[in-house]
């Protein structure tokens, strides 16, 4: 059975989020608008919002490179808790970091050191829909069900306002809130409940990236 206060409390999410994309472009010029379809795609439509096609292969090995040169072994990668995957079969980088890196526990101003975590992020914004970045905040099962949706839902928009703030181009940048909705593991231990407090970032092959692979090589 759904939970009516948890739907309702992401529904006024998606349409807070929705007005003020509208507010945004309404008073930017056509070219620095983001487009609405995007907005109304689910997180799961998100990660598979471009279809790679015959052009997969390249893009695997560009992300490949991408995450072990830069993402693991690259300058100004923090040292601890930053950990780096494949997705979506080797098409999608994830990075994760645990929320305490970000936030103190019940908190959702970002802490002091959080730029270490986020500023490795900021290259994906350079290029308007070279990547489409996806944050996506989690937590565990501590606390009413409305407490913990609100919790990730002020968080994610905590670090979303983080880059808007430091002057990136966040019109390929989306943030969702999951809740305890996508544990790691079972929430039944002091060390499991950590490890489901985490942001993950997703960095999705957008348009340009395909256009470039179609034409057999990729520059970024």
């Amino acid at each position: 059975m759904k939970n009516p206060l948890k739907t309702c409390c992401r529904a006024f999410a998606a349409f807070a989020i929705s007005f003020a994309s509208f507010c945004a472009a309404a008073e930017k010029p056509a070219d620095l608008q983001r487009f609405d379809e995007l907005d109304n795609l689910s997180f799961v439509e998100m990660v598979n919002s471009v279809d790679l096609g015959k052009n997969s292969e390249l893009i695997r090995k560009f992300q490949d490179k991408e995450g072990k040169n830069r993402l693991l072994n690259g300058r100004n990668i923090p040292k601890s808790d930053w950990k780096v995957e494949f997705f979506r079969n080797k098409e999608v980088l994830l990075i994760t970091i645990p929320a305490s890196k970000l936030f103190a526990p019940n908190a959702t101003a970002l802490r002091p050191g959080a730029s270490e975590y986020l500023n490795p992020i900021r290259r994906y914004l350079k290029d308007p829909d070279m990547y489409r970045v996806l944050l996506v905040m989690h937590t565990d099962n501590t606390g009413a069900s409305a407490y913990r949706d609100k919790l990730t839902i002020d968080r994610a928009g905590a670090v979303f306002n983080w880059f808007e703030d430091h002057g990136e181009d966040t019109r390929y940048l989306f943030d969702y809130a999951m809740s305890d909705d996508m544990p790691l593991k079972p929430n039944n231990s002091v060390e499991n409940r950590a490890d489901n407090r985490r942001l993950e970032i997703y960095l999705v092959p957008g348009k340009k990236m395909l256009e470039q692979a179609k034409k057999g090589r990729i520059v970024f």
